[in-house]
């Protein structure tokens, strides 16, 4: 049932989705992730026909005259015939007749050129054998094969052996090729044909000028699909593993895949911009094991993939409002890049803002709408009975707008923070190629709070760590902050990434002051040691700190404390199964101020994220998925104008 529920997710993401890369790409997220995936698994292709020069239409086409094409002393002859039943014209190309090559087309013409010819008057048929060509004017292709049979009482062209046809600069080949003059109808057996670097093959395809039809066959990725969401839950080797997959991802393609991606039917709209793909009947295949994945619509064939799935499960803690939250969430392409989400769902556990107590069952909802731009969510759970909300926006470059309702927000150095109301504007400017130092960033932020006391009772712990305050004042005010944090260079460095250990410095400073008169100066200095043994890997460091003022606000006291200590890390158990987390222990309170637990689960190509942060208290979902395997389906069609719905339906032959 989770595999489900997360797979699904998977191919929702913003794709948050499926099949990303230049095919398919990758997902957005709200907070942590923020890969997208750039990339797409399944591209727009459709053959298209090349557009012939119809300008030098010679006069000669009208001749009538008759000859032999079995001289050698004469030039492969050109036969053209008109496409009226009954009328069959050929022409034999002496020195002094005009030259006819394959640019020479005439509406309602049928050009053969071919080493051998013969015409059959008793079946009315005519035979080009030996590096036949057919250019059918008014059709705008070109078809080349060993042999080529016009049936002019049928109207219909039969070629066969290495056959290829041109359309628009798009080749496909195929064995056998089948064509109805007057219904513009076509048959190819064992078609193939690439398209911006993307292979199909299939074992017919049935088209006319207006789409094609692919049966039985698979399509061929130019680049693996990579795609991940919520990768800063990841355990931290693994999280480390990911990071070189999505720069380098056909290096991590397994010998042995552990699954393949089908689908029933895949429909292509090349009119449209956006939702221009539909997969529907997409499945999963573990072996004899399936998972189905419900209908996608997708925007393919931009910079940045997105596939939408109408319908996904969710499973998460709802923007922190509390518990466990389970319900179905329907999705919507909005435009070319945006989506709007929508999800009614059960709240298992959780406790009001104003109490020490919960764990009971409730109502809960979310309406989220995301683009590459900004993002907007807003949640509701009966059981704390709290609306959550927040806005993100890119306004400038590096600068950002964040805006919140009861929402964790990200802090710089400081880490996350929940205000009843947030209304910030941050920049951050990192730097790099400094002496002695691996990166320097400063962050600079204003903007307008109002602080909730009772929201630091998220769990005990957290409260406490926040000195239990037991006021209601809700105190408002300006805020204009300062902060610049750096990581040395290693201060040493032996072994290599398998077997080894390196050591540097992380630093950092806050400078706040506020509107109520009050300001703070933290700063923060920590050694870390970072281990790599084997399965194993472990950074863990001490941290001093120095607090000078004071906030009048509660939800952004420091509460790392003077001194305290961190240890992060996982063991990878096998190629199945990594487990780690990460701990982080106030010393001057004696309390943990981070304490969380994760899981990657699941064959290499396909990792499930599980965790739980214990202070914070909520669940930590994610995944990594790694696809360049070939896309099998039943039927793959390819449409060029709105009113040609019926294609896809098409079962038979010619």
């Amino acid at each position: 049932m989770v595999a489900n529920i997360l797979l699904s997710s998977i191919l929702m993401t913003t794709l948050s989705p499926i099949i990303s890369s230049p095919a398919i790409a990758a997902a957005s997220s709200t907070d942590t992730s923020g890969y997208t995936p750039s990339g797409t698994l399944l591209l727009p292709l459709t053959p298209k026909l090349d557009a012939l020069d119809t300008k030098n239409k010679s006069s000669s086409l009208n001749q009538t005259n008759v000859k032999s094409a079995n001289s050698t002393d004469q030039p492969p002859p050109i036969l053209e015939t008109s496409a009226e039943k009954g009328a069959i014209n050929t022409q034999a190309m002496d020195n002094g007749a005009e030259t006819f090559n394959e640019n020479t087309t005439l509406k309602g013409t049928i050009q053969i050129v071919a080493d051998d010819t013969e015409f059959d008057q008793d079946k009315n048929t005519f035979l080009g054998t030996g590096n036949a060509v057919a250019i059918i004017g008014g059709q705008n292709s070109k078809l080349q094969a060993d042999s080529i049979l016009f049936d002019q009482s049928k109207q219909t062209i039969d070629a066969r052996g290495n056959v290829s046809i041109l359309r628009d600069g798009q080749i496909t080949n195929g064995s056998a090729f089948k064509f109805d003059v007057n219904s513009d109808e076509y048959l190819i057996t064992k078609p193939e044909t690439q398209i911006e670097k993307t292979q199909i093959v299939a074992r017919k395809s049935i088209g006319s000028k207006d789409g094609i039809a692919f049966k039985e066959g698979s399509m061929d990725m130019p680049v693996p699909f990579f795609l991940a969401k919520n990768l800063a839950n990841a355990p931290l080797g693994y999280r480390e593993e990911i990071m070189e997959q999505k720069r380098h991802p056909e290096a991590y393609i397994p010998d042995h895949p552990s699954f393949k991606f089908k689908a029933r039917k895949m429909v292509y709209e090349r009119y449209k911009e956006t939702g221009n793909l539909t997969i529907m009947g997409g499945r999963m295949d573990f072996g004899t094991f399936s998972i189905p994945v419900g209908k996608l619509v997708c925007t393919v064939g931009q910079t940045d993939f997105k596939a939408v799935i109408p319908t996904t499960p969710y499973v998460g803690n709802n923007l922190w409002s509390g518990g466990m939250n389970i319900g179905p969430q329907f999705n919507t392409a909005v435009g070319k890049k945006s989506v709007f989400s929508w999800s009614p769902m059960v709240q298992l556990g959780g406790r009001p803002s104003n109490s020490t107590s919960g764990n009971s069952v409730g109502l809960a909802g979310r309406v989220a709408f995301t683009n590459p731009l900004y993002q907007a969510h807003f949640a509701y759970g009966s059981v704390s009975n709290l609306l959550i909300a927040d806005f993100k926006a890119t306004v400038w470059h590096t600068v950002r707008l964040q805006s919140g309702i009861n929402r964790f927000l990200p802090d710089g150095m400081l880490g996350l923070t929940r205000a009843r109301v947030a209304l910030e504007l941050n920049d951050n400017h990192p730097f790099y190629n400094i002496p002695y130092l691996s990166s320097l960033n400063f962050r600079t932020a204003a903007g307008w709070y109002q602080d909730n006391p009772q929201l630091v009772y998220i769990s005990s712990n957290y409260a406490q760590l926040h000195g239990n305050p037991n006021q209601t004042v809700m105190n408002s005010g300006y805020k204009v902050q300062e902060q610049v944090s750096f990581v040395t260079h290693p201060l040493f460095n032996f072994g290599d990434d398998k077997w080894g250990a390196k050591g540097y410095i992380y630093g950092g400073a806050a400078a706040r002051a506020y509107s109520t008169g009050d300001s703070s100066l933290i700063g923060q200095l920590s050694p870390i040691l970072d281990v790599h043994m084997s399965r194993l890997r472990f950074q863990g460091g001490y941290t001093s700190s120095s607090v000078n003022g004071q906030s009048p606000f509660v939800f952004d006291q420091y509460i790392q404390g003077q001194n305290s200590v961190f240890l992060q890390g996982d063991v990878k158990l096998n190629k199945y199964l990594s487990i780690g987390g990460m701990t982080g222990y106030n010393m001057t309170q004696k309390l943990s101020y981070s304490k969380t637990l994760i899981a990657a689960i699941g064959p290499p190509d396909l990792k499930l994220i599980f965790g739980k942060d214990f202070i914070l208290n909520n669940y930590r979902l994610g995944f990594n998925v790694l696809y360049g395997q070939p896309v099998q389906f039943d039927k793959l069609v390819f449409k060029g104008n709105p009113d040609q719905g019926q294609l896809g339906n098409r079962t038979g032959g010619i």
